[in-house]
């Protein structure tokens, strides 16, 4: 238990790790009534669960009755001793815990800062409680640079102490990929900066109050750096254009260099000719660094992005998954050269890191292959998916609570940043990049932005206002308009077969399991595995951010991290429908009387109209219960965003299922809704021009949503699969008696929720539904 003191005032505050302040009670009190007695006069400290009140009788001014206030309640930091008029030793020494009791004449000794803390230009210390903020303004800039966030005073989340880790790795190559937005390129330039030859004079002015200024690797400042950015690749164009683009990209970072470097490498400096073959400069530029007898180390920051940026081209990105079209083979041509040019660079980059005359470090999204040269290329190790490696990029809790600390001064109770911080994890937070790492990452960019819009909101705050409405106040900022997943997920996943099933499954909150793990090689020309494999497409939304690991989970289980990405995936659920959020108002009502008068008809209109009228394709030829099926998961998934189940099984925990799932069930209340679908084919149908083309069978298919419900059921059929079945009706009392008498029973003996009611919708072609209420607890 720690205490200070202020003008003969005690303030106890409880034990550490606790969950609230409760501790002025049994021994503790007892020795602090002791104490009182024997100071004289004093004013107590009472402490209760949920508040804590001060009282004391000396006056002080009310902004140290508010930091008193905010630092008694902190946990991050250890409360020592404020200045005024002191407790003697031997009480002092009483009240401390034994781990924080000192031997006779023994100074105390301030924590030194974690190598993980906050620091800008000058370092910032952890020193004792005074009546001045130890912590300086905060000051954000928004840049990739090192050494112009360092040179401007920028705060600056230390993580060189990862640097000596990559190093024990003893590997050449190095691939280090997150999601957007994380700091990436930051670190990178981290990086290049440390290792920079020329930054020997000046290593301690830039690193010396971080963790690896203070314990710098013997490969500090010895590297000639040559920098590479792949970002601004033209891969959507015309492979000529690309194939320029790739050239003076390469040509211009190569001249840079030469420039930079002109003393270090002496006689061997040559003049890069940016008309040049880069490939070829490149071989002349490794030649020269060689003979210098220096060494060389390349950074290539998004080395993805030329990829991510034909996905982002609609049209080459449905010729790749389409396997019989003429254009996808031309199409697949021009990868194949842009694989190629990039195979060569690559090529020479190997043999130059198998001479030891380079070493490479490389950041992106997802771990792309072209032409497999990542392969060939022998990346030695990437540090996507190892644990120790989990918080090199990203805020931790501790990380963001210093942030606020910095941004809030003095201002604010611990309730206050309690209730931001649960704000912040909640929208931007829950990232895991390993199943075993100790807690959720936030991604760096998005705290940032709401942390510089917190600073400008501050002006705005009554301070005597309750908890709720300053938090309130403080998040009354415009969202960040950068948000995640990246257009190039969400253009990989929207009319995706497997995409919309993920979709919804993602918003149901239900985990997202891939057997097969995670697919740790993606090749461009081979990206149609992401319509056909599920691990594949699970895999990609996980790189990039859309998924993320389920913790603790022991199968490779994924699931949505945090509000941001939760909206980026109803956004585009919403497209696939062209429907807008304001649309699902309608089918909301119709919810109601499903759940409340147990009357699927109106849904069922909702869903001809809103969901099947518009499509006009072929699948009308060959649809089938499982779209109709997805058709309402979509609905109610969209509009509920909770408790529906596919695929529901009804004995549970049984090994032997016979097969005994039904296609959709909604619980909620303790009452569970059951639906079973099944589907005539419009070549099923006896009717003109339903077998015909499928411009002509879309045509006949919407004529029967006109038709009254008589008139569809006495459709005759001819159906190989029911052949004792003549017409719609007799399938539909077929289905009826078939599915009740297979799920009613064991469904109403469940008792983990009772059954409301169950249906049959049964659709007639693409269009059209016909319902039956089979069941209902009420009748």
């Amino acid at each position: 238990m720690e205490f200070l003191t202020l003008n003969r005032t005690i303030i106890i505050e409880s034990p550490p790790f606790t969950n609230n302040w409760t501790g002025l009670n049994g021994t503790w009190f007892k020795r602090f009534v002791q104490a009182s007695e024997e100071l004289g006069p004093v004013s107590t400290a009472v402490v209760e669960e949920k508040d804590v009140r001060l009282y004391w009788e000396d006056v002080i001014d009310e902004r140290k009755k508010n930091r008193i206030k905010r630092t008694f309640r902190s946990k991050a930091l250890d409360i020592y001793q404020v200045v005024g008029e002191n407790v003697g030793e031997e009480i002092q020494d009483e009240f401390k815990p034994p781990s924080k009791r000192l031997k006779k004449d023994e100074p105390e000794k301030i924590p030194e800062p974690t190598e993980a803390s906050l620091t800008g230009a000058d370092p910032i210390k952890l020193e004792k409680v005074s009546d001045k903020s130890s912590l300086k303004p905060l000051k954000i800039l928004s840049t990739g640079s090192f050494i112009d966030l360092r040179k401007g005073g920028g705060y600056y989340l230390d993580k060189t102490h990862f640097i000596s880790k990559i190093e024990d790795l003893n590997v050449r190559a190095i691939l280090s990929l997150r999601p957007r937005r994380f700091g990436k390129t930051l670190f990178l330039s981290t990086l290049s900066s440390y290792y920079d030859i020329k930054n020997r004079e000046q290593f301690k002015q830039i690193f010396g109050d971080l963790y690896i200024g203070k314990k710098p690797t013997s490969l500090a400042t010895s590297f000639l750096i040559l920098e590479l950015d792949f970002s601004g690749l033209r891969t959507n164009e015309t492979y000529d254009i690309f194939n320029a683009n790739f050239h003076t990209n390469l040509n211009i970072h190569m001249s840079w260099f030469m420039d930079r470097y002109q003393q270090e490498l002496g006689r061997y400096s040559q003049v890069i000719d940016e008309s040049a073959d880069a490939l070829t400069n490149f071989l002349r530029l490794l030649k020269a660094v060689q003979s210098s007898g220096h060494k060389l180390y390349v950074f290539i920051d998004e080395y993805d992005a030329s990829i991510n940026e034909a996905l982002r081209n609609e049209t080459i990105l449905q010729d790749l998954t389409n396997h019989h079209n003429k254009e996808s083979v031309f199409i697949k041509s021009k990868i194949e050269l842009i694989e190629s040019s990039f195979k060569q660079f690559y090529s020479r980059l190997k043999t130059a890191c198998d001479k030891g005359i380079t070493r490479v470090f490389q950041t992106g999204v997802t771990p792309v292959v072209m032409a497999e040269f990542t392969s060939g290329f022998n990346i030695s190790a990437d540090l996507a998916l190892r644990e120790e490696f989990w918080d090199l990029y990203g805020f931790k809790k501790s990380d963001v609570e210093l942030l606020l600390d910095n941004a809030f001064g003095n201002g604010f109770l611990f309730d206050v940043k309690e209730g931001v911080i649960k704000w912040l994890k909640e929208e931007f937070g829950g990232y895991f990049f390993n199943p075993d790492q100790p807690e959720g990452v936030f991604n760096t960019a998005c705290i940032l932005y709401c942390i510089q819009m917190f600073i400008g909101r501050m002006k705005y705050i009554d301070y005597s206002d309750d908890t709720s409405i300053i938090v309130k106040k403080l998040l009354r900022f415009p969202s960040d308009p950068h948000t995640l997943p990246s257009q190039t997920t969400l253009n990989l996943i929207i009319n995706n077969p497997l995409g919309k099933s993920i979709l919804t499954e993602a918003l149901n909150r239900r985990s997202l399991e891939s057997k097969n793990g995670i697919e740790q090689r993606f090749r461009l020309i081979n990206i149609r595995e992401l319509a056909t494999d599920r691990t594949p497409l699970l895999s990609f939304l996980f790189y990039t951010g859309a998924l993320t690991h389920q913790p603790n989970s022991l199968q490779h289980n994924f699931q949505i991290p945090n509000r941001v990405s939760e909206r980026e995936f109803i956004a585009e659920a919403l497209k696939i429908y062209d429907w807008k959020e304001e649309d699902l108002m309608p089918v909301r009502k119709c919810l109601q009387i499903l759940e409340g008068e147990n009357n699927i008809e109106p849904l069922c209109r909702f869903v001809e109209q809103a969901l099947l009228k518009p499509l006009k394709d072929n699948s009308v030829k060959h649809s089938n219960e499982e779209a109709l099926k997805q058709a309402f998961l979509d609905t109610l998934i969209l509009t509920l965003r909770a408790d529906i189940e596919p695929e529901f099984q009804v004995y549970p925990h049984s090994y032997d299922l016979n097969g005994k799932a039904i296609d959709l069930v909604k619980t909620s209340t303790g009452r569970r809704i059951a639906i079973e679908f099944d589907n005539i084919k419009m070549e099923c149908i006896k009717l003109d021009r339903a077998r015909g083309s499928w411009q002509e069978a879309t045509q006949v298919s919407r004529s029967l949503v006109a038709k009254s419900e008589d008139e569809i059921l006495n459709l005759e059929i001819s159906d190989h699969y029911r052949p004792n079945q003549k017409t719609v009706r007799e399938a539909l009392e077929w289905k009826i008696k078939k599915k009740s008498n297979e799920y009613l029973d064991p469904l109403k003996k469940r008792n983990d929720a009772e059954l409301s009611c169950m249906f049959i919708v049964l659709r007639i072609g693409l269009h059209r539904l016909i319902s039956r209420r089979v069941y209902c607890v009420d009748e």
